[in-house]
């Protein structure tokens, strides 16, 4: 568990990390998270402005309804990392079966869902996105279709 000091060590976070979240990270899991972390993202990421040093979620973004609550969530993430602190995400892309068959997942993803985020897409309405530099992009091939690898980074 994090104590008051622990904000200033570089703290780095996983969200949806499930039963095996990544060594070195804490893990903010509506199921397998721990005391204030035992949540979802859309509820709110209990933790300081501008205290975490790197995020990642692997497979969650697709269980968040697209529209206001992954601006919420990208948003979160945007607030409690420090200036040049990195958000790693990877999501199924659309349309390989991987990124729709499963019917837990609530919104689909594509390289272009990101520019949305980094400001290459302007929004047509102020939708209050933070903006973030993308880092790097990235695919790999697996059995059930395409993932696509984003690394975002906060100005």
């Amino acid at each position: 568990m994090l104590g008051r000091n622990s904000w200033a060590d570089g703290v780095k976070l996983e969200l949806g990390g499930g039963a095996s979240p990544t060594p070195g990270f804490v893990n903010l899991d509506p199921i397998h998270g721990q005391g204030e972390f035992r949540r979802r993202a859309q509820d709110g990421i209990p933790i300081p402005d501008g205290s975490v040093e790197a995020t990642r979620c692997s497979h969650l973004l697709e269980h968040i309804p697209a529209g206001a609550e992954r601006i919420f969530v990208m948003n979160e993430v945007h607030r409690v990392l420090v200036p040049g602190g990195t958000f790693d995400i990877t999501v199924p892309l659309f349309p390989t079966w991987g990124a729709i068959a499963d019917p837990t997942h609530l919104s689909f993803w594509v390289e272009q869902s990101f520019w949305y985020f980094t400001g290459r897409r302007a929004a047509r309405a102020d939708y209050g996105i933070r903006l973030w530099e993308m880092v790097s992009w990235s695919t790999r091939a697996a059995r059930w279709g395409t993932a696509g690898r984003a690394i975002l980074r906060k100005s």
